[in-house]
């Protein structure tokens, strides 16, 4: 009998606590996956948060929310108390689609891997793009245990808030770990859900516009029903 494989999911949350929750309600979906073991760890900045987190079964911790990478090195440092395999980085306007985990099963031997293809929804007007892309995702990556102890559990510059996912790439490379995108599936398996409070904005430029409803398919319908509701009461 094949073992699941031990998933830990890692996120760094600041404000949008409507848009976190439809993430949760995500991690959730994901724990339900037949194939992996999921748990989720959230480094938090604010006490409003700990309901929610407690809410959903989120492990979470607390600390500052700046600089970036310091605080998402402590989540790491607590990370390494958790039983895991695999680690699966998200932000918390993210979401993973069940059929990327299925995916992604095919790539463990890889240690350190994510997506070249991400779709973006405009949680003010609900619009949709697609993007496919050479550049690095921080979104949906998945980092072997193995990987992450050869780095002692920091990926980060401490005093960074912006250039993340590429800081975070050239760690490992330094360590002799390279990383790999994955082809696309018909689908895009991560989905950013874009409003107010984010560090990139979405682009009505970026990308080719995408129907939404192919990912809505993806996602439960809890899901779809917040989604839906974020950009249905801006236009009232």
């Amino acid at each position: 009998m094949q073992t699941s494989t031990k998933l830990l999911i890692f996120l760094a949350v600041w404000k949008r606590p409507y848009i976190t929750e439809i993430c949760f309600n995500g991690i959730k979906r994901l724990k339900e996956h037949p194939d992996y073991d999921v748990q989720a760890l959230a480094v938090i900045s604010e006490e409003e948060m700990i309901p929610l987190c407690e809410q959903y079964g989120i492990n979470w911790v607390m600390y500052k929310n700046e600089p970036l990478g310091e605080k998402k090195n402590y989540g790491l440092q607590k990370a390494k108390e958790f039983d895991f395999d695999y680690l699966l980085e998200i932000g918390s306007d993210d979401l993973i689609t069940n059929e990327l985990l299925t995916y992604y099963k095919g790539f463990l031997d890889y240690g350190f891997f994510g997506v070249k293809d991400v779709a973006y929804i405009d949680s003010a007007d609900g619009s949709c793009r697609r993007l496919q892309s050479k550049s690095t995702y921080g979104a949906g990556r998945m980092i072997s245990r193995q990987n992450l102890e050869k780095l002692n559990f920091k990926s980060w510059k401490d005093q960074i808030n912006k250039g993340m996912d590429n800081n975070s790439v050239f760690a490992f490379m330094r360590n002799g770990i390279d990383y790999k995108q994955v082809p696309s599936m018909e689908v895009p398996g991560v989905i950013d859900i874009k409003s107010e409070v984010n560090i990139w904005p979405f682009n009505h430029l970026t990308g080719i516009e995408y129907d939404k409803e192919k990912i809505f398919e993806k996602l439960s319908e809890v899901e779809v029903n917040m989604i839906e509701e974020c950009y249905s009461l801006k236009s009232k």
